[in-house]
């Protein structure tokens, strides 16, 4: 009967029993109060607020909130409310505001910003040029070219003073300009008065244009006139109506398709003349046997002596077959059937020259390149054409031929006066000498 009680949830005591206990109320669960929140604060919440988020309580603790900052090794941080003076302007205007400054033990103040102004370094100021008495009377007025313009000292100078106010802002200034008694100015009449005169001054106070040849007045100077039509251009451009614009994109798209049509009728004439001249040269080519090339024989070494001059190196078409390249003779070469390029090949030709005739001895190769160097002619050819690249073989093997020349001759040289090379064992009979001046008794 209990089981039945407790799932049908009826209580188990019995019903005449009057000591029964009413069944005891349970306690809502309190909110644990987060630590280094105060009471106040979470008297706040009133249980229905939700609790702060736990990533930022340790911003909360009550021991940072009560920690003392560290003493600056300045002194005591104060602040002063003083005078100023700010050296960007030159109205002499002085004003007041709080600066901060430390006293030290000894109670003297020292200011955190010492010297200047501190935001007086923003005042930036543009480059205007800028003429004095005598330069006007001696530079602007006696040039043709300003006097031709039309302006007087007092208008350039009420020009140059508003530039100078509004820092090289033309449009600014354009749209404040109003000399009094002066004719009407536009904006391209203020820029190429001023920059007419920064050029004049420029090239009068550096005596010339040299040393003016990268300044961007002297190198783009201002051009007024095109300046004039842009403008107007620009003008013209947008007070386009969408009607014209339209009007105009359609003309500009059959102007397209004219011009495809005219290139497709250009293509498809030029493949027709190009098919009928194939089938005219066709019908009257004569057969013609290609003459097979001679066969490669074992190449004969290099001897600079059997050069004959002067050669004749052109690049007119020669008989059909004939190679253009040329070997270490400066005749032609019959390479192998495949692709080679003229100045690898002269390279390679000219360094199997110089290996032929100077082998590995390398007292010899500098000789012959101190001889390169006296022809006047050290480096390669740009342009490797036949005729170069027959020349530039020709020059290399007549230096080897006097390099030849120049050793026979030292030979000679040295035989006629006694420096020549002796066969091992001959020393003129000097050795024979000694063994008798050695048995020779002495007294």
């Amino acid at each position: 009967m209990a089981d039945v009680k407790d799932i049908l949830g009826v209580s188990r005591a019995p019903q005449g029993d009057a000591a029964a206990a009413p069944a005891q109320k349970a306690k809502p669960e309190r909110m644990k109060r987060p630590e280094g929140m105060s009471r106040e604060a979470f008297a706040l919440l009133g249980g229905s607020n939700p609790v702060i988020p736990s990533h930022l309580l340790d911003g909360l603790k009550k021991k940072d909130k009560l920690a003392k900052p560290k003493a600056s090794t300045k002194g005591t941080v104060i602040y002063r409310y003083k005078q100023f003076k700010n050296q960007a302007r030159d109205d002499g205007l002085e004003l007041r505001h709080w600066v901060k400054g430390y006293k030290d033990a000894n109670g003297r103040i020292r200011d955190a910003q010492e010297g200047d102004y501190a935001f007086a370094k923003y005042n930036k100021k543009v480059t205007l040029y800028r003429y004095d008495g005598e330069e006007w009377l001696n530079i602007i007025s006696r040039d043709n070219g300003l006097a031709a313009m039309g302006w007087t000292k007092e208008e350039t100078d009420y020009l140059l003073d508003m530039l100078e106010a509004y820092d090289l802002r033309f449009v600014v200034v354009a749209d404040r300009y109003n000399f009094p008694n002066g004719p009407p100015r536009s904006l391209e009449d203020l820029k190429d008065r001023y920059y007419a005169i920064a050029r004049r001054l420029l090239v009068a106070r550096e005596g010339t244009e040299a040393t003016l040849l990268n300044n961007q007045l002297l190198r783009q100077p201002y051009n007024a006139a095109a300046e004039r039509a842009r403008r107007a251009a620009l003008n013209t451009l947008m007070a386009r109506s969408n009607a014209a614009e339209a009007s105009e994109n359609e003309i500009l798209e059959q102007a397209r398709v004219v011009e495809d049509k005219r290139k497709a009728e250009h293509a498809a004439a030029s493949a027709q003349a190009a098919a009928a001249a194939a089938a005219a040269a066709k019908k009257n080519a004569v057969a013609v046997v290609p003459k097979p090339p001679p066969p490669v024989a074992e190449e004969a070494a290099f001897n600079p002596g059997d050069l004959i001059y002067p050669q004749d190196f052109h690049n007119a078409p020669m008989q059909m077959g004939m190679p253009s390249l040329l070997n270490a003779h400066l005749e032609a070469f019959w390479p192998q059937p495949g692709v080679y390029a003229r100045g690898v090949h002269t390279r390679e030709t000219a360094a199997a020259q110089e290996k032929q005739a100077l082998g590995s001895s390398q007292k010899n190769i500098k000789a012959f390149e101190t001889a390169v160097a006296e022809s006047g002619y050290a480096g390669l050819p740009r342009y490797h054409s036949r005729a170069v690249s027959g020349a530039y073989l020709a020059l290399r093997g007549e230096l080897l031929a006097l390099l030849e020349l120049r050793r026979q001759c030292q030979a000679r040289t040295d035989v006629k006066g006694g420096g020549g090379k002796r066969k091992k064992g001959d020393d003129g009979g000097r050795g024979e000498k000694r063994q008798r001046t050695a048995k020779r008794p002495y007294d």
